[in-house]
């Protein structure tokens, strides 16, 4: 199956069979590459492919690795004057990780990282002016919004708890040890599935209390109390933290169910309807890691220090930007419980 055929005409007018095989490769390298990322480095990674579909460099690390795959094949290719080239290749590289890697454990592998937060940075992004770039931006968004939402169901389904296996104890084990290796093997399997579906039913417990509650620790007060767009963002923010997984569309709407149709409002306009609230809302989360990163943060970014961190003409209503809110948050979070793991 060709990765590139359907976008190798950005690059080339009438692009050979050769051109396209090479790149093929190129991609084939370079999703390897983003396979074996912290999740942390994923969301960075997130954050230069999307800034780079805006005319922003794409950064040291990222560049070399994507010369490197693409000379492999095509000795003559100078990154200096090409750099569209390795936008391109590392946006399909991204978009074939997020669409076949396998789906396990908690649901925070640098697949679903890098899909998280380029679902985030892309969605808060102004059209591209070239047709075939913004078709490749948009079958991108499309692939990480179809794993995050596969992902938020797959990793909270019950692990089937197993009978406890059968003891083993070897003759050559030194007596005092052998009854107790044993027995750790034979219910290692039982106990890993009972800490699992605990931490899921402990996560639905905490959602539900909080949102029958009705009260925001965030604002110190009850958010019914708050006006529409603070209510959404606290919502999402506060929502977030409680979250052993990604959000699904069930907890998106439980979070935004208080929630009104508003007017839609830039980022800008929005920080100027919270007024005082927005101090309230970003100190949580100054310093951050996630401020640093505003191309998958921006609402983040924005309230943590009141610049607007993005130039983004996007508007958006008061539950869109609660969803928001989510999102950003839930990337912060889950990064957080696994603290950067690979």
């Amino acid at each position: 199956m060709s990765r590139m055929a359907k976008y190798a005409q950005i690059i080339w007018p009438q692009p050979t069979d050769d051109d396209v095989l090479a790149r093929n490769h190129a991609v084939e390298t370079l999703t390897t590459s983003l396979s074996k990322l912290t999740t942390r480095e994923a969301v960075e990674a997130a954050a230069a492919i999307a800034a780079s579909f805006g005319g922003a460099e794409l950064g040291t690390n990222l560049s070399q690795e994507a010369e490197k795959a693409i000379s492999d094949r095509s000795a003559a290719f100078v990154l200096n004057g090409n750099e569209q080239q390795a936008v391109i290749c590392l946006a399909v590289a991204a978009r074939v990780l997020v669409q076949e890697a396998t789906i396990d454990g908690n649901g925070w592998s640098p697949a679903d990282a890098l899909a998280a937060s380029l679902w985030s940075a892309l969605t808060f992004q102004d059209q591209h002016e070239h047709p075939k770039m913004e078709e490749l931006r948009k079958d991108l968004i499309e692939a990480c919004r179809a794993r995050v939402r596969h992902v938020a169901h797959t990793a909270r389904q019950r692990q089937e708890v197993p009978d406890v296996g059968t003891l083993t104890i070897p003759e050559n084990d030194a007596a005092g040890s052998r009854a107790n290796s044993a027995y750790r093997k034979a219910t290692a399997p039982v106990i890993k599935a009972l800490k699992e579906n605990q931490d899921l039913d402990r996560e639905e417990l905490d959602f539900l209390w909080w949102v029958l509650g009705e009260y925001s620790g965030l604002l110190a007060g009850s958010l019914s109390d708050r006006k529409p767009y603070c209510r959404a963002i606290a919502s999402g923010l506060e929502g977030a933290t409680l979250l052993r997984r990604l959000p699904g569309d069930g907890f998106r709407h439980a979070v935004l169910r208080r929630v009104d149709v508003t007017e839609r409002v830039s980022l800008k306009a929005l920080v100027e309807a919270l007024g005082a609230e927005r101090e309230e809302l970003g100190k949580s989360l100054e310093g951050q890691w996630a401020v640093q990163l505003p191309a998958v943060f921006p609402l983040v970014a924005t309230l943590a220090s009141s610049e607007i961190a993005s130039t983004c003409a996007l508007e958006l209503d008061a539950r869109d930007w609660g969803a928001r809110a989510l999102l950003e948050a839930s990337i912060i979070a889950m990064e957080r419980r696994t603290a950067g793991a690979a």
